[in-house]
C-alpha cells in the first residue's frame, strides 16, 4: 500500500490544485476547438481566415545546447486542424545525434479530438545518451564531474477531457526501461548507493488538469496555460516507489502589435524512493528550458520552485528577438524551506520564422546563469 510518509505532503496537491484553479477561475469560460477562437479571442477569425488546415514540415536542422554541444535533428511534422480557428493537432517524429555520440528518437503526437473536447499526448522513444553526474545536492563543482551513459525506453500517455470551460482533466501515465551502462570506474555512480545507478523499470499514474487560454500553442501572444499533474510511481510493475507533483503555468499578454511577454512558474516536488535521474533539476529538460544559463543535471534534488519571464518581438520580415530572464530555488525540502539555493539566470536571442503560416521558430539563445553560461540552438519557443 502506498502512502506519504511526510504528513504535509498528503495536503500538498490539494492545495496546488486549488491556487490552480483559483488562478484560472478569471478567464472566461469557453471550451477548446472553435470556441477558443471565436469565443475569447474574436479578433482572430479575420486573421485565420483562407489558413491552411493542414501542412508538412521536414526540418533536418543542426541545435546545440550544453548538454549535447552540436547535433543534428532530422524531424517530420505533420500539423492539421479541424477547422481554420481550432487548435493544431501535430504528429512529429525525429531522429538526433549529437557530437557526443548521443543518440534519441521519438514520435511524439498533441491530438485535439472531437471538436476540441478531447486531447490526447502520446510519445515514445529510444535513447542512448552520454552524460554528466555531478552528485546530489546544490553545492557540485565541477570538479565533481563524473561521465556516465544510459540507454532506455520511454513510453508517455495523457489523456484529458473538457470538463468545463477551459478546464480539462484525465489520466496521465509514464513508463521507462533505463539500463546505465557505462560509469567511471571507482567513482560515485560505480562505487556508491547511488538510487537508481543500476537501471530498472519505472512506471507511474496519476491525475492531470490542464486550463488553456491560449490563442495559438506554437506562438501564443494571449491566454494563460497551466497544468497540474500527480504521479504515483509504483514498484509493481516498477523497481521504485515515489511519488511527483508538479505545476506549471504560462501567462502570455501582447505588447504592442506583435510583440508579446511570457510568464512562468513551476515546482516540481518528488517524494520516496527516488531514482536519481528522476529528481527535479534545472536547464534544458528536453519538454521546455528551465532557467537557460545552467548544465541540465548540474544541481539534483528533490524539489525545484522557479519563476521566468521572456519578451519576445518581432525585428525584421522573418526575424525576431528575445530577452529573458529567471531564478529558481532547488534543495531537499522546498515547503519548509530547507537548504534551498537560489540560482538566477537570463540572456537574449534570436528567432527565425520557418513554419509558413504557422508560427514556428527556430531560436538561439544566450543564456548567463551563477557561475556558468550556455548556448542553445533550437527549434519551438522555450516555453
Amino acid at each position: 500500500m502506498m502512502h506519504l510518509k511526510n504528513r504535509s505532503f498528503r495536503y500538498l496537491l490539494p492545495v496546488l490544485l486549488f491556487f490552480f484553479l483559483a488562478f484560472a477561475a478569471f478567464r472566461p469560460a469557453a471550451c477548446f476547438g472553435t470556441e477558443i477562437k471565436t469565443k475569447i479571442v474574436p479578433e482572430i477569425d479575420t486573421e485565420t481566415i483562407g489558413r491552411k488546415r493542414s501542412g508538412f514540415l521536414f526540418v533536418p536542422f543542426p541545435i546545440y545546447t550544453p548538454e549535447t554541444k552540436a547535433a543534428l535533428i532530422l524531424t517530420a511534422m505533420y500539423h492539421f486542424r479541424e477547422t481554420e480557428t481550432s487548435y493544431p493537432s501535430t504528429l512529429m517524429g525525429f531522429l538526433a545525434y549529437s557530437q557526443l555520440n548521443q543518440f534519441r528518437t521519438a514520435g511524439i503526437s498533441q491530438l485535439y479530438l472531437a471538436d476540441g473536447m478531447a486531447h490526447a499526448t502520446i510519445s515514445v522513444g529510444f535513447a542512448n545518451w552520454p552524460d554528466k553526474f555531478f552528485g546530489i545536492g546544490t553545492d557540485n563543482t565541477k570538479d565533481d564531474e563524473e561521465d556516465f551513459t544510459s540507454e532506455s525506453v520511454d513510453l508517455r500517455l495523457a489523456l484529458q477531457y473538457c470538463i468545463n470551460g477551459r478546464l480539462k482533466a484525465g489520466l496521465n501515465t509514464e513508463f521507462r526501461n533505463y539500463e546505465i551502462t557505462k560509469t567511471e570506474s571507482g567513482r560515485m555512480l560505480d562505487s556508491s548507493d547511488i538510487r537508481g545507478a543500476k537501471g530498472g523499470d519505472v512506471f507511474g499514474i496519476g491525475p492531470i488538469a490542464t486550463w488553456d487560454s491560449r490563442d495559438d500553442s506554437f506562438f501564443p501572444r494571449k491566454g494563460f496555460w497551466g497544468q497540474v499533474s500527480a504521479l504515483m510511481f509504483l514498484d509493481s510493475p516498477g523497481d521504485y516507489e515515489f511519488q511527483r507533483y508538479r505545476l506549471d503555468m504560462r501567462q502570455y499578454m501582447p505588447i504592442g502589435e506583435q510583440g508579446v511577454i511570457a510568464f512562468q512558474e513551476y515546482i516540481n516536488i518528488v517524494r520516496g524512493d527516488i531514482p536519481f535521474l528522476f529528481l527535479s533539476k534545472i536547464g534544458d529538460l528536453s519538454r521546455f528550458s528551465l532557467l537557460r544559463g545552467y548544465f541540465s543535471g548540474f544541481f539534483r534534488e528533490k524539489d525545484v520552485a522557479a519563476m521566468q519571464v521572456e519578451y519576445r518581438t518581432p525585428l525584421w520580415k522573418k526575424l525576431g528577438g528575445a530577452v529573458f530572464g529567471g531564478a529558481g530555488a532547488i534543495g531537499p525540502d522546498l515547503p519548509r524551506g530547507r537548504d534551498l539555493a537560489v540560482k538566477p539566470a537570463g540572456g537574449v536571442g534570436l528567432r527565425y520564422r520557418v513554419g509558413g503560416g504557422e508560427a514556428i521558430n527556430l531560436r538561439l539563445d544566450f543564456a548567463v546563469g551563477k557561475d556558468s553560461t550556455g548556448i542553445y540552438f533550437n527549434i519551438l519557443e522555450s516555453f
